[in-house]
């Protein structure tokens, strides 16, 4: 029993590193489309452009934010295991920056496939939420803060997820006119993602039944 219970907790964090990786790759994607980024990279890449460093230290940045508010919003019903969001958004930071740099030679220049590819990324991203997400053993602090906010008001993840990153837009094009002038990193291909994502996670967590073996123990007992 004790054997199978830890092959459990294995492979659900085996999936939640998977899962952020794919939403590197699908940050990826957005960014060199470059019709404007997801919501979730759309500060970190304003910052990029206007200082030295990378999308992936922002990432780290604005992550560590986002739990402090994760812990603000929950107080008492705050899980100390969720701590271990800021290590986890070090890993994802690495895997932004190694995205971006893996796919630099994919660069569409014609704006019907830079649309394409802007909504492809944003599909990827959606998938990686999900499958980040649905393990329930960590989240980055991107989707903790919807998660925290969907325990305290009861609404639906991916409707608050909506909200929330069209907040992180808001943000970012407030950034990018203030530092450099003009809308840079937002733009149509953002105001997309920032529905299109959580419409994905919502469809997936409605329609794709989660396997078993990836489920919280109690979870399993439940079905």
């Amino acid at each position: 029993m004790a054997a199978a219970s830890a092959r459990n907790l294995v492979l659900r964090y085996l999936t939640f590193i998977v899962g952020i990786f794919v939403m590197a790759i699908g940050i990826a994607m957005t960014v060199h489309a470059r019709i404007g980024t997801t919501p979730v990279s759309a500060i970190p890449l304003v910052m990029s452009y206007a200082t030295p460093f990378t999308i992936g230290f922002y990432t780290v940045v604005i992550n560590a934010v986002l739990l402090l508010a994760q812990i603000l919003v929950l107080r008492r019903r705050f899980e100390p295991i969720q701590l271990l969001q800021l290590p986890a958004a070090f890993v994802f930071g690495g895997f932004c920056d190694l995205a971006v740099w893996l796919l630099e030679g994919f660069q569409p220049e014609f704006y019907l496939w830079q649309l394409l590819y802007s909504v492809a990324g944003s599909v990827v991203l959606g998938i990686g939420v999900w499958l980040q997400v649905t393990p329930r053993v960590l989240m980055l602090a991107g989707d903790g803060i919807s998660a925290a906010i969907s325990q305290v008001t009861g609404r639906e993840f991916g409707s608050v997820k909506i909200v929330i990153d069209s907040l992180l837009v808001a943000t970012a094009a407030v950034l990018s006119l203030v530092l450099l002038g003009g809308l840079v990193g937002v733009r149509e291909g953002t105001f997309v993602s920032a529905f299109l994502v959580g419409y994905v996670v919502r469809l997936l967590q409605r329609r794709v039944p989660w396997p078993a073996a990836l489920r919280r123990p109690e979870s399993a007992a439940h079905d």
